[in-house]
Formats: C-alpha cells, structure tokens, sequence
C-alpha cells in the first residue's frame, strides 16, 4: 500500500458523511473536503469540510483531534476558524476531539474569550472527550466511523470489545486502514500482545509509526501526554509512599508504559533488568525513552547502566 500516511482527513475521509453527522447530530452532506493548511495554523490532524444542512444551509466543519487537551488549543482553534471564515467566506462549526483524560483537576476549556482594551474576542467549540463515551452505546449506533476510538471509551478497553471492533471492522472496503488506526488506539489502553493476538494490523502498525502524521502529531502529542502524567503521579505517589520509594514506581511503571507503546513489546520486558537499578538510573532511561529513535539505541544505555552492577 505504499507509505501509510495516516491525518484525521484520511481517518474521516472514508466516512465523511456519518462522522459529521454524529458529531453534528443532524441529516447533512458533505459538499467537499477542503484545503485547511493555513500557513502557521493547519495541521495533519485537522480536517475541513464544506458541507450542507437543510436547517442551516451551507457552512464549514473544523474537527481537530488532539491527545489530551493544551493550554494552546483554544487559540489555534479560534484562529483557524477566522482563518477559514475569511478564506471560504463561510461560517464555521469546530469541534475538537480529546483522546485520553489530561491530569486531575485540570480544566477543559469550551470557548476562546478575550476583552482587551474593550475589543470582545469569542469563540466557542464542541468538544467530546473520547473517555466519557460509552463504548457499548456507541456500537449501538453502527457508525463505521467510530469504531476505531471505541477503546478509548468507557468499557472499550478489553478483549471482547475489542474483537468486536476488529470483526464489524473486517466487513468495511477499507478494513486494512481501520484495523491498522483501531490497533494504533488500543495500544494507548490495551495489553500489546492482547492487541496482536486479535488484530491482523501489527505489521501495518510499523508502517504507521514512519508516517509524517505519526511522527510530527502523534508521538509528539503522546510523549507531552505521558510527561505530564508522570509528573502528576510522581507527585501523588511520592506524597503516598516515601519521596524515593514513589518515584522509583512511578518511573518504572511508566517507562515500561512507554516502551510498550513505542516500541511495541510487552509492557514487562525489562521489567528484571529495571529492578536492578537505582533511582538516579531509572531517571536517565525515563529520559531517554522519550527522545530515542530506536529501541537499539535504548537498549544499549540500559546495557552501560548495568555494566557497573554485573563485576
């Protein structure tokens, strides 16, 4: 299939009509999918479309898909619908979708609202978080569309949902790059040898992890996500059960977290040799899971770290 270039315009691409028309909740059609790369603004996961309601006529649809919300995104978003206002001489409906929950306690924001010098500034958006979602509901719909994110959503996240997800998904014109994006998700949530036990996509998943969308949004996104997380729980645990103590699991369970997913291998593979080592250690491979560019290159400073413990 050639180099898997994976943007929410390919996700939604195929089911343009019935995405919008859940998010949307109304009859419409999808005139066409337009040009949303806005010098500074547009982005792979952002799709644009023109498209047409009996109750309101003629009118734009922003969707962006984002991990976890960013302080950032309510002013990308009210920009790029000006931008899109302007460009298509249209209004403007914006949707952002959230992936994974952010830490605890933070808000997620609805709106844009700026008063500077007495110049109002508005504007608002739709936003659906993915893990308030209840996956048994959203079956129910029979929204090709959806199946991808269903474990992300409450409920999704186990093995028969998943293989009923992957058995509707078998049954689409275009399974090979649903399945590939349904095992992408669930590799966020989900045990990785659970998910290449049920899914026939694990070599697609390779494939996917070089795409440009992969790489500039995705792995970005995610490695932001998992630091922020990390921090949160090294706070919460490290007040729990000892400063050092809770770090060190703290570290340890995300890393093994993060080497699952990029890398994709068990979530315990190092688990013996991460044992072996202290504090300070586990802080330098914590570190480097993030920026790596390959699970080689990982291993070999795990190997020198544990150099001075093997004499």
């Amino acid at each position: 299939m050639g180099k898997f270039d994976l943007s929410s315009k390919h996700i939604i691409h195929f089911y343009n009509r019935v995405w919008l028309e859940w998010l949307l909740k109304q009859p419409l059609s999808v005139e066409s999918e337009l040009s949303g790369d806005f010098q500074f603004i547009g982005r792979a996961s952002d799709s644009l479309l023109q498209v047409y309601s009996q109750p309101v006529g003629r009118f734009l649809a922003l969707t962006e898909l984002e991990f976890s919300p960013r302080p950032r995104t309510p002013t990308r978003l009210t920009a790029y619908a000006a931008l899109a206002r302007e460009k298509f001489n249209l209004p403007v409906f914006v949707t952002v979708i959230y992936f994974l929950p952010p830490p605890k306690d933070t808000q997620i924001e609805e709106k844009f609202h700026s008063d500077f010098m007495g110049q109002v500034a508005h504007q608002d958006f739709q936003v659906i978080r993915l893990w308030e979602l209840d996956a048994q509901q959203v079956l129910a719909l029979q929204n090709p569309a959806l199946l991808p994110f269903v474990p992300l959503m409450q409920g999704g996240n186990n093995e028969p949902v998943l293989q009923e997800c992957a058995n509707r998904i078998r049954t689409q014109p275009n399974a090979e790059e649903l399945e590939t994006v349904l095992s992408m998700f669930a590799s966020y949530v989900m045990d990785n040898q659970l998910i290449n036990r049920i899914l026939r996509s694990s070599s697609m998943i390779e494939i996917l992890r070089q795409s440009p969308f992969y790489k500039q949004v995705l792995e970005p996104q995610l490695i932001e996500y998992m630091k922020e997380q990390l921090r949160q729980e090294g706070r919460q645990e490290g007040r729990q059960e000892g400063r050092q103590e809770g770090q060190r699991q703290v570290l340890t369970t995300e890393l093994q977290r993060l080497l699952a997913f990029r890398f994709n291998i068990p979530v315990g593979h190092f688990e013996h040799q991460f044992q072996r080592l202290d504090l300070n250690a586990l802080e330098q491979l914590n570190d480097a899971a993030f920026t790596v560019s390959s699970r080689t290159e990982f291993e070999e400073l795990l190997t020198r770290l544990l150099a001075p413990l093997t004499h």
